[in-house]
């Protein structure tokens, strides 16, 4: 959610509730396809240090995050002053994972004066999706991303196709399959042109 002076409300929403039987089988296991499956309590541990380094992080405020092991859907919320301090926050993020520098980008842009928000797709997957064993490529089939948009004003264009505006036209769906992503085939990438 992006107000007009460029402050917001961000979600991530990762939900495996599709696959919970085969998750739930998954984690009784040490590993599978030669990597370590992790335990609850490790889970619980990492989207409690994204958390933190959230909270930490200047410009950030409100952060909350739920974990439900049952139906293995983990949410992490919080509120940013500008979206570049939410670049930076998930900069943090992805370099506590041991992200390579060079592969960590932008996700959001919002220039104010023109009222243009640009949800960036900074990044190429697919020469390390296809380094990946068959068996590991099988998580990605069926797995889709969805990106809900809201704004205080109404929507007067959008670069992607793809995109789905509301009746309001205050707010853009963009749903693909996140195979289509990796592999190029779609992109996520939109430039959103407000009302001024």
């Amino acid at each position: 959610d992006l107000k007009d002076n460029g402050a917001g409300t961000f979600q991530f929403t990762l939900n495996m509730s599709k696959s919970k039987t085969k998750i739930a089988s998954i984690l009784k296991m040490k590993t599978i396809n030669g990597r370590p499956v992790p335990t609850q309590t490790e889970i619980a541990r990492k989207v409690k240090e994204i958390e933190s380094v959230l909270k930490a992080h200047p410009g950030i405020g409100n952060v909350t995050s739920r974990l439900d092991m049952e139906n293995y859907i983990a949410t992490v919320r919080c509120t940013f002053d500008k979206v570049e301090n939410l670049n930076k926050a998930a900069r943090k993020i992805a370099e506590k994972q041991k992200a390579k520098p060079g592969d960590i980008k932008d996700n959001y842009a919002y220039q104010a004066a023109s009222k243009v928000f640009l949800r960036l797709a900074n990044f190429s997957l697919k020469a390390e999706y296809n380094k990946l064993s068959n068996a590991d490529k099988e998580i990605f089939s069926g797995a889709t991303y969805t990106g809900i948009m809201r704004f205080e004003k109404p929507i007067t264009s959008v670069s992607n196709k793809k995109s789905k505006l509301s009746s309001d036209k205050k707010a853009v769906m963009l749903n693909e399959s996140v195979l289509d992503i990796i592999t190029n085939k779609q992109t996520i990438a939109n430039t959103i042109t407000l009302t001024k």
